[in-house]
């Protein structure tokens, strides 16, 4: 069966084709244990013991005295201060002080820590003078951009609201001009009346498999009220770190230890977003890959059956 689809949240046109991928259920296999790997390495920038490689750190979580995560400049920055025509701080968020630590095996406190660090860095790169978008990412794998195997993620503050951002926030004000209604409070209540694609409804976010995607597999996660990152109470970071440490318990359980991306799309700063928008994480698998014809024609083709992998990641 093939049909076409439209992606709620971008606007993409995006094929089904239930043919194209083994369905969920026909993709079980036994899942091989994770790869086991050393608490140190003496060669990681990241490591704890081995600060002095990176710099000091720009915000750090400690605890009893220790750093748990931190923040440091990228020393190969995509973006610096240097030019007028584009320019932003590019910062890398390392998330544990153990190298062998990943979203597989990090538990709830890993996850509150990470979340602290992408508000207060958020709360500080918002007030720089020009910055419109304080963009961030996590690539974890050797499939998805990673260049190091200790856990971190990336901030990236922009004078440019980036064009997926652009584009997301267009089809939302082209919904609320129509309907008047926010587009993400739609979807959740959509996904609430289903409920056969929902992974995890929480007092804070919604995680769910998308009707249509670009990715294949993908996840998303939306939150349900209107706070700024920046602006994340201690209730909202438990409870994404709660949804985030059982999505990815779920995921290792059904893929292994899978090469993914994570993006964390928020607020730009340039005006008030909250009547059209709200903060959404995209959690996509490397595992199904695009060639030629998506590339050719920006139409993407889709092979996983939502509401099946919805049944094998939810959780209580």
């Amino acid at each position: 069966m093939k049909d076409i689809r439209i992606d709620s949240m971008t606007g993409s046109l995006v094929i089904y084709s239930s043919f194209r991928n083994k369905r969920p259920h026909d993709n079980k296999k036994k899942v091989p244990p994770m790869v086991e790997k050393e608490s140190y390495s003496e060669t990681c920038p990241f490591c704890k013991g081995n600060e002095h490689i990176c710099g000091e750190s720009l915000y750090e979580i400690i605890v009893n005295g220790e750093w748990k995560a931190r923040s440091v400049f990228n020393k190969f920055p995509i973006l610096d201060m240097s030019t007028d025509e584009i320019f932003g701080q590019h910062e890398v968020v390392v998330e544990s002080d153990k190298h062998n630590a990943n979203y597989f095996n990090m538990d709830r406190g890993d996850f509150e820590n990470v979340l602290n660090m992408y508000k207060m860095r958020t709360r500080d790169l918002k007030e720089v003078e020009g910055i419109a978008y304080v963009n961030i990412f996590k690539n974890s794998g050797s499939n998805s951009g990673a260049s190091l195997d200790h856990p971190h993620s990336q901030i990236i503050s922009m004078n440019i609201i980036p064009p997926e951002l652009e584009k997301e926030i267009r089809v939302a004000e082209d919904f609320y001009e129509e309907v008047d209604e926010n587009l993400y409070e739609y979807i959740i209540d959509e996904e609430q009346k289903n409920r056969t694609r929902i992974i995890k409804d929480s007092k804070f976010f919604i995680a769910y498999v998308p009707y249509a995607c670009r990715y294949s597999g993908e996840i998303r996660i939306i939150q349900k009220t209107d706070l700024a990152i920046s602006d994340w109470d201690d209730e909202h970071i438990e409870d994404l770190a709660y949804m985030l440490e059982g999505v990815f318990s779920k995921w290792f359980a059904y893929h292994g230890e899978i090469s993914f991306n994570m993006l964390v799309h928020n607020y730009p700063l340039d005006r008030d977003y909250r009547p059209i928008f709200r903060n959404h994480i995209h959690i996509i698998p490397r595992k199904y890959n695009f060639g030629g014809f998506e590339l050719s024609t920006d139409l993407f083709v889709c092979g996983v059956d939502p509401e099946e992998l919805a049944s094998e990641l939810r959780f209580d």
